[in-house]
């Protein structure tokens, strides 16, 4: 589905937001399923490459960090950009379910945040640690500097096949490492582009400096 009717599709569904075409941009008032609402600006520049960049746009959430806000652009901290380039591969694959699974979602727990003083679920730390935590998710282990010479690796073109040895050093080929699962793994990996993981990689750096 193009741009256009992704577009037209969120607007059928969601009644209060606009599109401006001439920055390409929703805005409007985003209403949860809860009855709450929150009033809100999504930019499409860079998507579907890279999720949309959001901004909560009254002031509700505060422009802090660990209220996963970036304090330099004052936009919505949702992931990791190379855990959004996966999603945005396998399972979000509209702008529609990209505002219903993870801007919404975003919300609700801004909410529960609001009366509990805590977020009914978290995802990765801010910074550099968070990062390193996405790429152990995505390749379902802990060691950085196993998965830091894995990236190496995809920067230079070469890649592992279902009969090499598992990048986890387990001793088991890559197909039958962990019953399959770190060739699913692996191959949700490769869907990261070259120049988010060459930008990724600095930040394997300074957790290993620290």
């Amino acid at each position: 589905m193009d741009i256009n009717k992704q577009v037209q599709e969120v607007l059928a569904i969601h009644k209060g937001l606009d599109y401006h075409l001439e920055s390409n941009s929703l805005s409007g008032e985003l209403f949860l399923p809860d009855g709450d609402s929150y009033q809100v600006e999504i930019q499409l520049e860079r998507y579907p490459e890279l999720f949309p960049v959001v901004f909560e746009t009254e002031g509700r959430i505060p422009n802090k960090m660990d209220r996963h806000i970036y304090t330099d652009t004052g936009s919505c901290c949702f992931t990791t950009a190379a855990k959004s380039q996966i999603l945005l591969k396998t399972k979000i694959k509209s702008l529609l379910l990209f505002i219903e699974e993870i801007v919404v979602r975003y919300l609700e727990n801004n909410s529960f945040y609001e009366i509990n003083g805590e977020y009914s679920f978290e995802e990765y730390d801010h910074g550099s640690n968070g990062v390193v935590q996405s790429y152990q998710n995505i390749l379902g282990i802990n060691n950085i500097k196993s998965i830091g010479r894995l990236m190496i690796q995809r920067l230079k073109n070469d890649k592992l096949r279902i009969r090499d040895l598992c990048y986890c050093n387990s001793g088991y080929t890559l197909k039958k490492c962990s019953h399959g699962k770190h060739s699913e793994y692996y191959r949700q990996f490769r869907m990261i582009d070259k120049r988010i993981l060459s930008n990724d990689l600095q930040h394997f750096s300074n957790v290993l400096a620290l």
